[in-house]
């Protein structure tokens, strides 16, 4: 189907094309005065469409080839006009690399040069032919360098697009692999801590039936149920055990200990440690939620010691009523540390765990340091929530599509504006100095030596001299009588001479005629 669709299109664009040519043939030449030229420039735009697909340099350099024919021939042509700037638009969209074009369009500039400079030797006029150049460049980037960046500018964004949206699924699947893999990790983190809760009380139930299965005040009945609650309790916690062992690491089992580390224990060790640890606020927390706030600090002391060292470290406990608030912040490093991001598995982990406890978790960079901010609710439920989305690569395609369209309009705009520039700074240089006053002019007689009728004249000669032909043997030179950049009326000046003397001169155009 899409086959089916672009050789549609091509054929289109071809019958197209050549049915504008043929109009243009027949409405300017009877079909008995055609020419062979006429039958190789429909020829030559035939195979620029033909081959524009698998062969576009090719297809843009004939129809370039047809158009600057008939340019030289004084000849205007819609057709190969229309066909150089489609054939240029698709040498862009279909050639992947810049240099084939380049080179094309440099190659045609340098051609055109010659072209100028031999005429320029020729009729004695390198200035009025170095104008007609720019000019031909200012046409070759309006009809050529204008449709390729075009061209080039769309093939580059359904490529940056196919392949940001290849990038976006792969990262998705990636962070949804590493978010699956967290949020197991944490939750087995999560069934640790109960296991150390749980089975520490369990371990005391078990300690106090104990007690009372060998205690003589009671009877045989109730020593004997004291007794069955310390083998239920032993069992219960060794079941615990089993169960969280097989939710963590493979060939490890959750050791039987409780977790007695509170802030205050973890804030001391990283003082003994060496680290300069400010501790403030509310550090008595109980429950799950203590659980994750001596998570927090752990793993933001860790961070710290790793990434900032001797950096200060402020670690704030904050709880009311509904919320517990901790946040670790230290400082920029005092040592330098080797350039590692590391895997940032701790705080995706802290992240996942504050998410399913319903509470927020920001982590980033914060005054030169790094600052990890955690709110956990004391009633919250499970709240679940994706790491990240294609949204933000999507975005960044497009910001990326938006620059490449910039870089696509301003270029050429760039180059049309400069090339601009140079010709009218180049017209306005030739009519300041191609001045002769006519008092001056008016001091020149026939017969005069042209030696000395030179040190009149200016130092160039008007561009676009009127086409007139010259007193037999002589040669002709044009001037303007006073400097009218925009005046296009003002008088023209002629003065001829031969070999040595003043043969002839005249107002070939009075002003404002």
């Amino acid at each position: 189907m899409e086959r089916t669709r672009t050789v549609a299109v091509d054929v289109a664009i071809g019958v197209s094309l050549c049915t504008l040519f043929g109009l243009e043939v027949l409405l300017n030449m009877p079909v008995a005065k055609l020419t062979w030229d006429v039958f190789a420039l429909f020829g030559l735009l035939v195979v620029a469409v033909v081959v524009s697909r698998r062969l576009p340099l090719v297809s843009f350099i004939l129809a370039s080839a047809g158009l600057a024919y008939l340019v030289l021939a004084g000849i205007g042509s819609a057709s190969f006009t229309i066909a150089a700037v489609l054939t240029s638009y698709l040498l862009g969209r279909r050639l992947a690399g810049p240099r084939p074009a380049v080179y094309a369009f440099s190659a045609l500039a340098a051609a055109g040069l010659g072209y100028a400079m031999l005429l320029g030797v020729i009729r004695g006029r390198l200035d009025t032919q170095v104008m007609q150049w720019l000019w031909m460049v200012f046409g070759l980037v309006l009809l050529a360098v204008c449709p390729w960046f075009a061209g080039r500018f769309m093939r580059q964004r359904a490529d940056l697009l196919r392949a940001g949206w290849q990038r976006a699924e792969q990262l998705e699947r990636e962070q949804r692999i590493i978010a699956e893999r967290e949020r197991l990790r944490e939750r087995a983190r999560i069934a640790q801590d109960m296991h150390d809760s749980l089975g520490h009380e369990l371990a005391l139930i078990a300690l106090r039936a104990g007690g009372l299965e060998v205690d003589r005040g009671l009877d045989q009945r109730h020593r004997q149920a004291a007794g069955e609650l310390r083998v239920t309790a032993g069992q219960a916690s060794e079941t615990l055990r089993t169960i969280i062992g097989l939710l963590g690491e493979p060939g490890r089992l959750a050791p039987l200990r409780p977790t007695n580390d509170s802030v205050a224990d973890l804030v001391e060790r990283a003082r003994a440690s060496g680290m300069t640890v400010n501790l403030d606020g509310e550090v008595d927390v109980n429950g799950v939620v203590g659980l994750a706030v001596r998570r927090v600090v752990q793993e933001g002391l860790t961070n710290a010691a790793k990434y900032a060292p001797g950096a200060s470290v402020d670690v704030r406990v904050e709880r009311n009523d509904s919320v517990t608030s901790v946040s670790v912040v230290n400082g920029p490093p005092v040592r330098s540390v080797a350039a590692d991001e590391g895997t940032k598995r701790g705080l995706i982990g802290l992240r996942e765990r504050a998410l399913l406890m319903g509470g927020t978790f920001a982590a980033g960079p914060e005054s030169g340091g790094f600052a990890v901010r955690v709110r956990l609710p004391h009633d919250a439920g499970t709240v679940v929530e994706p790491i990240e989305t294609t949204e933000s690569v999507r975005e960044q395609v497009r910001r990326t599509a938006r620059r490449g369209l910039i870089v696509a309009v301003g270029v050429p705009a760039a180059i049309a504006t400069g090339l601009v520039a140079v010709m009218f700074g180049y017209y306005a240089y030739s009519v300041t100095h191609s001045v002769l006053p006519l008092e001056d002019y008016d001091r020149l007689w026939i017969g005069q030596p042209k030696k000395g009728a030179e040190e009149v004249l200016p130092e160039m000669e008007m561009l676009d001299a009127p086409s007139m032909p010259n007193p037999p043997g002589a040669g002709c030179r044009y001037y303007l009588a006073e400097p009218a950049i925009l005046n296009f009326n003002t008088a023209v000046l002629r003065v001829c001479f031969d070999d040595d003397r003043l043969v002839a001169k005249d107002v070939v155009r009075e002003p404002h005629q």
